[in-house]
């Protein structure tokens, strides 16, 4: 993160500005790391949800694969930074202000993809909605209550995860939803 002044990623050939306090594809790269599974997914026509959108990259990848991509971030400077981005780039990004899914009134999606905050803690700033997720993972967990309501039939919700999180405590958040949503837990 930059504090004072917006700085420039590249990443695989997208040139994005980064605003202070948005997510920075280039330092933390879990975002290029989802952006490129992404990329090997069929998405043509599909309706993709890019949650916590940050710079843009998972979208602007995901439309230029064809999807129809809404893009969400509770962060009202990332909101702008990835419709700025996404413009650049010559995609079609729908950039909406959320805390998750408050902000889409019940709409559904083929995928939902997120790189989320994946720390404990209490958020203070913008820049820190990117890395915690709140006391005892508050918003995965009511992201993993919400998200298979907004997930069509037979749709997939890819995230990255790091090495640094408890997995079995995340695969305790969504295990109520397990069957419902047909949660599947691996790497690809």
């Amino acid at each position: 993160y930059s504090r004072n002044r917006e700085l420039v990623a590249r990443v695989d050939g997208i040139e994005l500005k980064v605003a202070p306090s948005v997510f920075h594809p280039r330092v933390f790269g879990s975002s290029p790391i989802l952006a490129r599974y992404l990329a090997s997914l069929d998405l043509q026509g599909k309706s993709f949800l890019d949650m916590g959108s940050g710079s843009g990259i998972v979208g602007i990848t995901a439309a230029r694969a064809g999807a129809r991509v809404t893009a969400v971030d509770v962060n009202e400077a990332a909101v702008k930074c990835a419709s700025e981005n996404a413009k650049a780039a010559g995609v079609d990004l729908e950039c909406i202000h959320s805390d998750l899914f408050s902000a889409l009134r019940g709409r559904k999606f083929d995928v939902i993809a997120w790189n989320p905050p994946f720390f404990p803690g209490i958020v203070r700033t913008p820049a820190e909605a990117a890395l915690y997720a709140g006391e005892d993972y508050m918003v995965i967990r009511r992201f993993a209550q919400d998200f298979p309501n907004c997930l069509n039939p037979n749709g997939r919700t890819p995230l990255v995860l790091s090495r640094d999180l408890d997995l079995s405590a995340w695969q305790g958040f969504f295990k109520r939803f397990q069957e419902r949503a047909a949660v599947r837990w691996g790497r690809s």
